[in-house]
C-alpha cells in the first residue's frame, strides 16, 4: 500500500490520467478500495477450438471502431472502464480500470497509435508528466505485418492494431513460480481458450516508447542506462493444476556488453524458450529492471507491447 500512495502522491502516474486539474490526491484508504473493487474484472465465456488447432491473435481495425482518438491514432474505448476484459479470438486479456475521481488502468489494451515522440521532458518535478496523455504507442509504430510504407512516428499513418500492456508491479507477488495462480493476484495475464490446454508456438514483443526513452535519457524517475543495466519481460505459464511455471526471460534493453542494445522493431520470443512453458491455460507477465528501488520497485516505466500470440490446443 505504501507504494500506491508513493505513486499517487509524487505523480509518477504510470497508467494514470487525471480527470480534471482540480482532482485531489487520493488517501491510502480510498486508493486501496478503488483498486480492490476494479480488479474484479468481467469474464466472457470462450469456446475452445478442436485439439490440434492453431490460433494466432488477429487484431483487426474493428476493435478500434469506437476507440478514443489521440495523437497518431486511437486506443481502446474501454481503457478506463471498470469490470471489462479485452477479448480477442480465444484470448482473454486482463484489464483493471477506474474513472472514479482519477483515471487508472493496468493489464492490456489495444491501440493503433503511430507516435514515437519522446514525452519525457514534462514541466512537473520528475519530468514524466508528458507521458500521461501519450502512453499508447509502440516503437515499431504499428502492429506486426503492417505495410513497410508505414513509418514509425509519421502523423496520419497509423497501421495495424497491437496490444499495449502496463504492469502494476505493486499488485503482483514476487517470484510466483511454483505457487498457485489466481486471476485476482496478478496484473497482467492472458487466458487461452476456456478449459483446454495449449502449447505456445509464437509471440512478438516490442518496446514501448516510455521505457525506451527512459532507458536512453532518463525521465525524472528512471535513470539513463549505463554499463551493466538491463530491462526485461518475464513470461510465466499456468499449468492445468494451477501451478505457475518457471519464467522465461525476454530482453527489452541490455547494456551488459559494450553498448545499449534496445531493438525498436517487433522481436520474436525464442520458440525454444516458449516450448519450455509446456502445456498451459494462462500466460502471466511481469517485468524487471536493474533501475529499481528496494522499497518501491522499478523506476523504468512498466510498459511493453505484444502481437501475434500463436497457440495450439493440445488437450
Amino acid at each position: 500500500m505504501k507504494k500506491v500512495v508513493y505513486f499517487l502522491t509524487l505523480g509518477l502516474m504510470l497508467g494514470f490520467s487525471s480527470c480534471s486539474s482540480d482532482d485531489d490526491v487520493l488517501n491510502s484508504g480510498s486508493a486501496d478500495a478503488v483498486l480492490k473493487t476494479s480488479s474484479a474484472t468481467a469474464k466472457t465465456a470462450v469456446t475452445d477450438p478442436s485439439i490440434g488447432t492453431t490460433t494466432t491473435l488477429n487484431l483487426t481495425s474493428a476493435l478500434l471502431s469506437s476507440g478514443i482518438t489521440t495523437t497518431g491514432g486511437k486506443y481502446w474505448q474501454n481503457t478506463y472502464v471498470s469490470n471489462t476484459n479485452l477479448n480477442v479470438d480465444i484470448f482473454t486479456f486482463s484489464h483493471t480500470a477506474t474513472s472514479a475521481g482519477y483515471n487508472y488502468w493496468d493489464g492490456f489494451i489495444v491501440s493503433n497509435v503511430n507516435d514515437i515522440t519522446d514525452y519525457g521532458s514534462g514541466a512537473a518535478p520528475g519530468g514524466s508528466d508528458g507521458w500521461v496523455a501519450h502512453q499508447w504507442g509502440t516503437m515499431a509504430g504499428s502492429g506486426f505485418g503492417t505495410s513497410s510504407t508505414i513509418t514509425p512516428g509519421t502523423p496520419g499513418t497509423s497501421g495495424d492494431p497491437y496490444i499495449v500492456a502496463y504492469w502494476s508491479s505493486y499488485l503482483d507477488p514476487a517470484s510466483p513460480e511454483g505457487t498457485t495462480f489466481s486471476e485476482s493476484d496478478f496484473s497482467n495475464w492472458i487466458k487461452i481458450g476456456n478449459t483446454g490446454l495449449y502449447e505456445v508456438l509464437g509471440l512478438k514483443i516490442n518496446i514501448h516508447p516510455w521505457p525506451y526513452y527512459g532507458c536512453l535519457y532518463g525521465d525524472g524517475f528512471a535513470q539513463a542506462f549505463g554499463t551493466g543495466d538491463h530491462f526485461e519481460l518475464l513470461i510465466y505459464g499456468v499449468k492445468a493444476n494451477g501451478q505457475i511455471t518457471n519464467p522465461i526471460t525476454h530482453s527489452l534493453a541490455d547494456y551488459t556488453g559494450s553498448s545499449l542494445v534496445m531493438p525498436t522493431g517487433w522481436v520474436n520470443v525464442d520458440a525454444s524458450d516458449l516450448e519450455e512453458l509446456g502445456e498451459v491455460q494462462y500466460l502471466v507477465f511481469q517485468m524487471a529492471s536493474s533501475d529499481s528501488d528496494p522499497i518501491y520497485g522499478m523506476n523504468t516505466a512498466a510498459y511493453f507491447c505484444l502481437d501475434k500470440l500463436s497457440v495450439k490446443r493440445v488437450d
